[in-house]
């Protein structure tokens, strides 16, 4: 295994930026401006490092805030690489094997659109790993404990003797976390993108579920409902087409649930979940799942909730259209 440890930091605009990729408008997470990483063995073991400053050529000013949290300058900023030739020497460093762990999940999504905007593949990594996942599965988090990198290092008694938000020192307190953990049981173990995404849909214990799929690589957030690879899913009893319904509901930040009827066995529900982890496509979870009574009863007052914000949320718009075309 070639595993790299890396961490970013990239500046952001004081306005968003958006860019076209296959057909769809993505917003720039940012720009990276620092890269460390650290190649290591399963034991941790710290094998070799790669350390570089790039000069951006979209978001240019340091952002204020960027340049407190990471303590960089406008001029290290135009003094450093620019960024085309630095990410393709990362590349080069790394190997087309890498295997990339970071602490969240927040670093890859970024290098990635950065590699599509500076003309590089960015289909690579093909595999990474959040090392939160495997520190929790150790450590378990309890109430009030926080996960950033520093207060992981404060818990495990880590000497903090360099700062952190650089690159290449928060990547070396990573590894030195790697260390207090079972890595390599936990690396291989790691569940692969189709049984993150089964595990993320499928929470509820006590719910039954059926016909669970999974769909990788689309462009489109609103897929489950516009796509009919997607949004054709069947009665689990008879086989026959369930209809859906109009009212789709949220369920935390990137779940969506509605209900199905079916003409002879009623009503379902059909669960979608949403993941972005590569910054660029969507991936999307489905299953239909059997109607409780009490699960039936809280849809349909949050139903006929959404329902009215709609109804308010139309009239506003008349009403301002209405106004519009009186004093054009």
């Amino acid at each position: 295994m070639n595993l790299i440890v890396f961490d970013l930091e990239w500046n952001i605009g004081y306005q968003p930026k958006t860019f076209r990729y296959h057909g769809a408008d993505l917003t720039l997470r940012g720009e990276i401006i620092q890269i460390g990483a650290v190649r290591i063995n399963e034991r941790a073991d710290v094998l070799d490092t790669f350390e570089i400053t790039l000069r951006p050529r979209i978001f240019r000013k340091l952002q204020h805030h960027i340049a407190k949290v990471t303590g960089l300058t406008q001029g290290d900023l135009e003094s450093g690489v620019p960024i085309g030739e630095g990410l393709a020497r990362f590349v080069e460093w790394a190997g087309p094997d890498a295997e990339f762990a970071e602490w969240g999940l927040d670093d890859v999504p970024v290098l990635k659109q950065n590699l599509f905007l500076c003309g590089l593949d960015e289909r690579w990594p093909a595999r990474w790993y959040d090392l939160q996942r495997i520190f929790l599965q150790t450590f378990p988090r309890k109430e009030g404990e926080g996960m950033t990198l520093e207060s992981v290092v404060d818990r495990l008694n880590i000497p903090k003797e360099d700062p952190f938000h650089n690159a290449l020192d928060d990547a070396l307190y990573t590894v030195k976390v790697c260390r207090c953990l079972p890595l390599a049981e936990g690396l291989a173990r790691y569940p692969n993108e189709e049984e993150q995404l089964r595990e993320a849909l499928l929470t509820d214990p006590d719910a039954e579920y059926h016909d669970v799929r999974t769909w990788f690589g689309l462009m489109d957030h609103d897929a489950y409902k516009t796509d009919p690879a997607l949004c054709t899913p069947v009665c689990p009893r008879c086989g026959a087409p369930l209809t859906l319904g109009d009212i789709w509901l949220k369920r935390g930040n990137t779940g969506y649930y509605t209900e199905a009827v079916c003409p002879a066995h009623g009503s379902w529900f059909v669960r979608f979940k949403l993941s972005r982890r590569d910054g660029l496509h969507w991936n999307f979870a489905r299953c239909t799942e059997t109607v409780r009574p009490s699960a039936y009863a809280r849809w349909k007052r949050q139903e006929a909730a959404q329902r009215e914000r709609l109804r308010h949320r139309a009239e506003k718009e008349a009403a301002e259209a209405a106004q519009g075309a009186a004093n054009p």
